[in-house]
Formats: structure tokens, sequence, C-alpha cells
């Protein structure tokens, strides 16, 4: 174990973080998690820079080992890096009182580890006296907290990020805490309870996402409001999507989630602590108006100028390309495009390619290839997807519902499938391929002038400054 503690401090030494990250990870696996296990992501994440999950990695140590030398030593160390001299010496005492017998981690790493500079994006939270200060967490959904933080960032905004669900497509947040599987118990609330009354001082406004919090029994929502913090939930869909309500709507609809009962407690409980909830859409906003004191509807944003047009003109030496990228391929219609697919390509010659498992930024690059993307064919509304192939000038097929028509902006140039015409519709564009070109050009249009993240952002700081005091 020391052998293997030793080896992978090295690697950090010499910048090969590669092989450390992997090397961790099955060191986590063995041992689950010990004290080296805390020690050395700490480690890990104060050479990236990552001084918040450094801090969360040894806030979890000390949870578990509150009398561990090392883990308290480092704790006093990254306090002390944030300015945070005060709680630094708090852990400082905790070693005179622990004692201790082994050497101090700084005694075994250099100390250019510790002489990080900070910029605007770490500075301690505790000197910004006139910045909000705003955490978002604790799911994150198509890469929008991130989005968000870094466009509120840039407008001056002290934003960090929170996620309790890091996924395979590899989104970044500031504070990572992988509980993927783990089940709501008394000792995990208890935990995130104390680790919510722990972060709520660096925090004035609290944006949560998908129907979480700090904590998986909600226990942490009156702490907010005890300690005049602000509070929003955002919603997404499957969170709050009834399906009785979705079928009055849409005939198509389907939900991962046919416990309405569950849904609505899940809702009770939100909107009697929470009193502002963003929803992206007007088909959401109807499954939660009923609850929520104020509801506002902002779409969902990305950063345009990461998305770069490549719009293509087809010939007939170059089949086209369609491609369709399912994160849950029941609700996304996938069986029906594959069945749609496999009765055209008996007659037209195209080439298609199913896109799954892969990580964000592998699967962009698979999109900027594509000449048309198919988003989904029963929820009725558009996505995530939809809005990133708009964004790269892909033209885009999605079921767009006749309530959501009339609720977006005229402009949207999506076409428009469902179940029971995405054959006709693939072959109907297959004969007209000259169309697509326009489409894809009016699409980068309604992006820029719907979803850029400089727009979308600005909408969100406004809304928190009119309710934050």
């Amino acid at each position: 174990m020391e052998e293997v503690k030793n080896q992978i401090i090295r690697l950090i030494e010499l910048d090969d973080l590669d092989k450390a990250r992997r090397m961790i990870n099955q060191l986590e696996q063995d041992t689950y998690l010990s004290t080296d296990v805390y020690f050395l992501n700490a480690l890990y994440y104060i050479k990236i820079r990552n001084f918040d999950n450094a801090w969360l990695w040894l806030w979890r140590g000390l949870y578990d080992y509150p009398e561990d030398p090392i883990l308290n030593e480092w704790m006093a160390e990254i306090l002390n890096l944030q300015g945070r001299k005060q709680e630094s010496y708090s852990f400082l005492e905790n070693i005179s009182k622990i004692g201790n017998t082994f050497k101090y981690p700084t005694d075994l790493i250099p100390n250019n580890l510790f002489n990080a500079v900070y910029d605007q994006h770490h500075l301690p939270p505790h000197t910004l006296k006139n910045k909000l200060r705003v955490l978002q967490g604790t799911m994150e959904i198509a890469n929008q907290m991130n989005t968000l933080s870094n466009a509120l960032s840039k407008m001056g905004v002290y934003s960090k990020t929170f996620n309790y669900y890091p996924f395979y497509l590899n989104y970044q947040s500031d504070y990572t805490w992988p509980l993927i599987g783990y089940r709501s118990s008394p000792l995990l609330n208890n935990k995130q309870r104390k680790l919510a009354e722990d972060i709520l001082p660096n925090f004035d406004l609290f944006h949560f996402h998908f129907g979480t919090s700090m904590t998986f029994d909600y226990s942490d929502l009156p702490l907010y409001r005890q300690n005049n913090k602000t509070v929003i939930m955002h919603h997404w869909g499957s969170d709050i999507r009834l399906l009785s309500k979705a079928l009055e709507l849409n005939p198509y609809s389907l939900v991962k989630n046919q416990d309405e009962i569950q849904i609505q407690n899940r809702l009770n409980i939100l909107s009697e602590n929470i009193s502002h909830c963003i929803v992206p859409d007007m088909e959401l906003y109807q499954y939660v108006k009923n609850y929520y004191e104020n509801v506002y509807v902002i779409p969902s944003m990305i950063n345009v100028d990461s998305y770069v047009p490549s719009i293509q003109k087809q010939s007939s030496h170059s089949p086209l390309l369609i491609v369709h990228a399912p994160t849950s391929p029941f609700i996304k219609g996938t069986p029906y495009i594959l069945k749609a697919i496999e009765t055209l390509k008996c007659d037209y010659q195209f080439d298609f390619q199913l896109i799954q498992g892969m990580s964000h930024t592998d699967a962009k690059k698979l999109y900027q290839k594509a000449d048309l993307i198919i988003d989904q064919l029963h929820i009725g509304s558009y996505g995530l997807l939809a809005v990133e192939a708009m964004a790269m000038g892909k033209p885009v097929i999605c079921w767009i519902s006749p309530f959501m028509r009339e609720h977006y902006p005229s402009d949207l140039p999506i076409i428009s499938a469902n179940p029971d015409t995405i054959t006709n519709v693939l072959e109907n564009i297959l004969k007209n391929q000259d169309l697509l070109q326009e489409l894809g050009l009016k699409g980068r249009k309604y992006i820029e002038k719907h979803h850029d993240y400089k727009k979308n952002s600005l909408k969100v700081l406004e809304l928190y400054y009119s309710i934050h005091n």
C-alpha cells in the first residue's frame, strides 16, 4: 500500500496525471475509501488546480476519519491556500490535540504544489463581499450547470457547480461526489446535511437542478430559509413530466417515471420549501405552474461560439449521413427510427450512425460530420441534442407537438416527425436533399437568437438579482 501511494505521488509530481488518475481509481476499488484514497485524490485535484474538489475530498475524509493527522494537516493547508485562515487554525489545533506520528504531507510533497495563484474564479468566497456567490447542484443536465456557471463567472459572479451524478458524458463540475447507484439512507443524509451546513456560509444563492438538493431526503431545504439564503429549483423534464398531463398535450408522449404520486409528492415537498422555479419551455411549465409560487421560462443555453457551423453541400458522390444519439432509446423513439432506416435502405443510398455511450466531446465530433440529425419522436419538444445540432448548422428531425408548435418562436426550422410519420418524413428528405442546406442555415440563426448562453445567462442573472435579498 505504501509503495503504491508513493508511486502515485511521484506520478503527480511528474505531471503523469492520466496514469495517476487510473491508479487512484484502482486503489479506491481495492481499498474502498481509505485515508490514502482521500489524501491522494486531494493531492491530484490540487495539482490540476481544482481546489474545490480537493477541499471536498478532504472534507469527506475527515467526516469518516476525523482524527487522521494527515487529512487534518492537508485541510489546514488547503484552507490556508484559500485564504480561510481562521478555519485553517482549527484544523491545526486538531493536529496538536491528536499528536502527529506520521510525516506531514508537506514533507513528502514539493512546496510548488501549494504555490497556487488565484484568479477570479478561484478567489476565496469570503473575500467577495460585493459579488453574488452562487452554487448550482446537484445533477448536471446536458452541460447546463457548467455552461451557465461559465457565463456567470464572466459576468462577475462567484459561481460553482456541485455534481452527485458524474456520467459517461464527462461534463465538468467544480465539486464532484459520485453517488450514482446510492439510495437515500439516514447515514448518507446526515453526511450530506453536514456538508450542506459547512458549505452554506460560502454562498448566497443555491440553484438546484432536476429536483435535487444537497441531501437525498431534502432535509437540507429548511437550512437555506433559516440562514436567509435564496433558493431556485430548475426542472428539466422527466423529473416532473406526468404522463396523464403529457397525453393531454401530446398523444405520442412517453415518460421515464410513471409513478405520478411520487412525482407529485416530490413537487409538494420542493414547492413548500422553494418559491422560485425555472423551466426551459411551456410544456414543462404545465407540470409545475400549480406548485411553485413563481415559475419562470428560460430556454436552455449553449456557448454558440464553441460550435462551428459545418453546412455541407450534398453531391451524388457523397451519401447522406444520418445520425441519432439517444440517451434513452425508448423515450427518444429509437426503435421506430431504426425500423424506418431499415425500410428505406432497400430503395435509397445513405449512411446511418447510432451514437451511444460516448463522451460529449467525442459525440460532438461525430455530429459535425452528419448531414441530418434525429433528436426524438415522442416528447413533443426539442432537447439539447437538437440545440447543438442546429448550432452546428445541421438540419434536425424532432417531434414538435401542436401545443409546442404554438408556443415556440415562429422561426423554428425543425422538421417534425413522430412514430407514425418518421418513414415518410425521411423518404421525403432523401428525395429532396437540396433543402437541407437552407434548413441548416436557419437552424444556426435560430440558436444564435434563442439559445445563446450570453443572452440566456443574463436572463438568469437578472432573475437572481430580482429575487435575492
